[in-house]
């Protein structure tokens, strides 16, 4: 079953008469939606490499970031440096599973020979003695069977994060995809919905930006081989015939849902989707995918993406509490003093943490909820049926708030209670139905 989910680095300042692109802009600060990607990588990739090294001799992980970047985004306001993009985070996490005798092997490509340089350099200062690593130029289709070499038997952990379209899709599915069934594998992939959005446009119509439509044919041909082909084109059209407001945010992550699908069928990754948003009720920007065979991942994966969830909520608080900090000033200049702001932003503080519990309330009442529905037809395999247990708390409810949710039922007498031994994980227990 598909699972779902509710929901850089730095960059050289161009010199004079260099053309700013849209890449360079992106690498310039840090987005919002960063947040919580970073924080998916900065908690999974160690889950990972931490559980396929148990029982190998060299404890041994290879892990590829196809669109590295420099490295650091561009300092903000008076700090001395950006803070750390992908290549940064995934090095850290190669210091700390180092210390627990594995070896993270990290391949970085970047395609731009300026970020590569500024990225060598980053990582020389940054990464400690002993790190093993490597940074390839290039384009990262280029450099796929090496990785594959370099990887050899060892677990593969793939990080495709480009600006635009990834590997084309034949390439994926035959590399990447393609390892042996034996073989540990996980892609992550960060797809780009509202790139399929806008490219979409060409299709209705509706997208008339110069800079997106230049190059029209060349462009919906790169989509072509990124999605597997001209399929997703009818399919784009047909999901927009309402043509009304949001028509094309729908058809767009219905392309998303056709691709995981379409991977499913043609390789037998099941995947799991995390969108990524800007502000918390707006359209996803980016849906995070993590394609994956073993029956552990999903449900790691989700306790990595619960956290770092919960992690963007409070840079979105941050965010809102600094504007309507400021939006109050603007209009009274004198409203507040150094103490009078202290106590607004405490007193904001205080709400979130009660939004925040509400919020978990509601998740253990609909995971309670699932598990009382789905325990009348047998018992519920954590593991195995994680995705009918969470149902849309997925990607936001973690193990504890499951515990509570199975507590509480087990109280009512509806199940079983859990299995007091700490040694049996919760993934690995069953949720039994209450024998009458």
């Amino acid at each position: 079953m598909l699972g779902s989910a509710l929901s850089c680095q730095c960059v050289l300042t161009p010199c004079q008469g260099v053309t700013v692109t849209a890449n360079d802009r992106f690498f310039q600060t840090k987005q919002a939606a960063a947040v919580l990607k970073h924080g998916i990588l900065a908690r999974y990739p160690t889950v990972f490499t931490t559980m396929t090294s148990v029982g190998r001799v060299d404890g041994r992980v290879v892990y590829l970031d196809g669109y590295a970047g420099p490295g650091r985004y561009e300092p903000e306001g008076d700090a001395a440096e950006g803070e750390p993009g992908s290549p940064l985070i995934a090095i850290r996490t190669a210091e700390t599973v180092k210390t627990w005798k594995r070896t993270l092997h990290c391949v970085f490509v970047e395609r731009n020979r300026t970020y590569a340089d500024n990225l060598r350099t980053v990582l020389a200062e940054d990464a400690g003695p002993g790190l093993s690593y490597e940074v390839l130029d290039g384009d990262v289709q280029g450099h796929v069977d090496h990785v594959l070499s370099v990887a050899g038997s060892s677990p593969l952990f793939a990080f495709l994060d480009p600006f635009g379209t990834a590997l084309p899709y034949a390439e994926l599915r035959h590399t990447l995809l393609g390892r042996d069934t034996r073989l540990i594998t996980e892609v992550l992939l960060n797809f780009n919905v509202h790139m399929v959005g806008r490219i979409g446009g060409y299709l209705t119509g509706d997208e008339e930006d110069e800079e997106t439509t230049g190059g029209r044919s060349a462009t919906l041909a790169r989509m072509d081989a990124f999605l597997g082909g001209p399929w997703w084109q009818d399919e784009f059209r047909n999901a927009r015939l309402s043509n009304d407001e949001g028509s094309a945010a729908r058809a767009a992550m219905h392309i998303v849902e056709q691709f995981r699908r379409k991977v499913h069928d043609d390789t037998g990754f099941q995947s799991f989707a995390v969108p990524i948003r800007r502000r918390p009720h707006h359209n996803p920007l980016f849906v995070m995918l993590l394609f994956y065979r073993h029956a552990a991942a999903p449900y790691m994966f989700n306790e990595s993406v619960s956290k770092a969830n919960e992690e963007w909520r409070h840079h979105q608080h941050n965010i809102e509490t600094a504007e309507l900090l400021e939006s109050l000033n603007d209009e009274q200049p004198n409203l507040f003093d150094v103490d009078d702001e202290g106590y607004t932003a405490r007193y904001l503080e205080e709400r979130v943490d009660k939004a925040e519990r509400k919020l978990e309330e509601e998740w253990i009442t609909l995971i309670a909820e699932n598990i009382r529905h789905h325990v009348k037809s047998g018992p519920l395999p954590v593991e195995a049926r994680l995705t009918d247990i969470h149902g849309t708390t997925l990607g936001l409810a973690r193990p504890m708030h499951l515990t509570r949710a199975w507590d509480r039922l087990a109280e009512e007498g509806v199940v079983e209670r859990r299995l007091p031994d700490k040694k049996l994980r919760m993934r690995r227990q069953t949720i039994y139905p209450v024998s009458r």
